[in-house]
């Protein structure tokens, strides 16, 4: 269940030209979550006049030459092997795109796809799959230039769309006449089929003037854990967010101030844009990915028995086998901890995931100072760069291992993310770190203990079994920790003889 492969050693980097900006990314190679080595990007603004226009800019083409020289040069002295270079709407749409393209090829060495709108929306939702197997509902990728909407259920693109329109064009059309946006979304928005057919279903946000609107929005309601993938607002917040911002000033938006000048220029729109979308489908939701085309080639390129693997759960054990000394045990830990849960059916798959994950972090901390061993497991959990995982979760697995490592649930550095939990979830989590902490006291990091012991429940008392010739095993010490364990459940600790097998 726990075993993932590391793909070889050899940096793959994509260079991303879009409407806005020109990124590079340079991955660790071809594996279920690459770790992202360097990753810079330019605002080039490459697609700021091409809707009034029909052209790139000469300052805008002279920039991205320019930023695409040093990304070149940047891949050769990382020893980077493969580099794939994509271009979106500003290079396709624009008359001197072909031009612009033979230049790359002559100047800076790199041969240029440029993606045709579908199959850009395509590879964006692939990459939302990428980082959340379960996403159901449609995924938007908002660029400058233009808007890809994909539906995705089941692991798999269903329907794609892509729209000619970004806040750069829209900009350049219709200047800021909020009405005459809408209006004109409404009109493209009506021609989508499937769109009314994701009712009540979630928008996957990609694109970097969406996920900045959602930064603004969650630094103004000081959310308690910053961290964009995962995050999830309701379709009434945030509508309710984007009409605000969208009748602004760009200087006058609340935190714009911490955004490039670029960026902050198109949020009026790109805000309008969102709201109309959210409420185009009748979304229930809307929910953060920092996983997009990048992700999605090369998501895309991989085997299908990789692709199937847990991106969360892919991610803790690569984590594991650095940080932690008993990793080879998770299976086994979680096996020894299932006599104290009983899980509703409808949170089993949540709750299995999460207690599997937990037993492969159990130990994370265990390089830390004593004092400060559950702050540096929580900042691990709750700051890790995780997919596949929401707000929620992470806050679930930071409860539990705050308690594995012993420290109160009112702690400075746990206290603040309580919120983001049901009260069933946060005593299911402690529960989870007590089993944890009393596993690793018992068998001190050996297979033997938790192999001859067990764990069983009745309606009064929390039993651990022990075979007569292991009782040495369960001094004091132990018996604290079934006590509080035993505490957590309102029932009485005993340890029992069992016959040996």
């Amino acid at each position: 269940m726990f075993e993932a492969s590391r793909a070889a050693d050899r940096y793959l980097a994509v260079v991303d030209i879009g409407s806005n900006s020109v990124r590079l990314v340079v991955f660790s190679g071809r594996e279920r979550v690459p770790d992202s080595i360097f990753n810079e990007k330019i605002m080039c603004g490459l697609g700021a006049e091409v809707g009034k226009t029909g052209r790139m800019a000469d300052d805008a083409v002279a920039q991205a030459i320019s930023t695409l020289r040093r990304f070149r040069a940047l891949c050769e002295q990382m020893g980077v092997s493969e580099i794939h270079c994509v271009a979106t709407a500003a290079v396709r749409d624009a008359e001197n795109g072909p031009d612009f393209v033979a230049q790359v090829k002559d100047e800076c060495d790199l041969d240029i796809q440029v993606i045709p709108g579908e199959e850009e929306g395509r590879l964006a939702a692939m990459g939302v799959l990428s980082g959340e197997p379960t996403a159901r509902g449609i995924v938007g990728d908002l660029g400058g230039g233009s808007l890809e909407l994909s539906r995705v259920e089941n692991g798999q693109v269903l329907d794609t769309v892509s729209l000619p329109f970004g806040p750069l064009r829209l900009m350049s059309q219709f200047g800021t006449k909020r009405n005459k946006i809408i209006r004109h979304l409404r009109e493209l928005f009506a021609t989508i089929p499937w769109l009314r057919e994701c009712e009540g279903q979630a928008l996957y946000l990609v694109g970097g003037a969406w996920r900045n609107i959602i930064k603004l929005m969650m630094r103004e309601k000081s959310n308690p854990l910053p961290i964009l993938h995962g995050f999830r607002s309701s379709k009434t917040e945030l509508v309710n967010y984007c009409h605000r911002i969208s009748c602004l000033r760009p200087e006058d938006i609340p935190f714009g101030s911490y955004l490039p000048q670029r960026r902050r220029d198109v949020l009026p729109v790109a805000a309008i844009v969102l709201s109309e979308v959210l409420s185009g489908m009748k979304a229930k939701a809307a929910v953060v990915s920092s996983y997009g085309l990048r992700e999605g080639l090369i998501f895309d390129a991989l085997e299908s028995d990789i692709r199937a693997m847990d991106p969360f759960l892919f991610s803790c054990r690569v984590l594991a086998d650095e940080r932690c000394r008993f990793a080879e045990h998770a299976d086994l830990i979680y096996d020894w901890t299932r006599p104290l849960f009983s899980v509703r059916v409808q949170e089993a798959a949540r709750t299995i995931r999460l207690h599997r994950a937990l037993s492969l972090l159990g130990d994370i901390a265990w390089r830390g100072h004593p004092d400060f061993r559950a702050e540096k497991a929580v900042e691990a959990v709750l700051h890790g760069n995780f997919v596949g995982v929401s707000h929620r979760d992470r806050a679930y697995l930071a409860v539990a291992l705050n308690q594995s490592y012993g420290a109160p649930v009112d702690s400075d550095h746990i206290a603040h993310i309580l919120p983001l939990l049901s009260i069933n979830d946060i005593m299911e989590a402690r529960l989870m770190g007590a089993a944890l902490r009393l596993a690793q006291r018992l068998s001190g990091g050996a297979v033997a203990a938790l192999t001859v012991s067990r764990l069983r429940v009745s309606k009064s008392k929390l039993f651990l079994g022990i075979p007569k010739a292991y009782q040495d095993i369960a001094n004091d010490v132990v018996m604290k920790r079934i006590e509080a364990l035993a505490q957590l459940m309102g029932k009485k600790a005993t340890i029992e003889f069992i016959p040996a097998d």
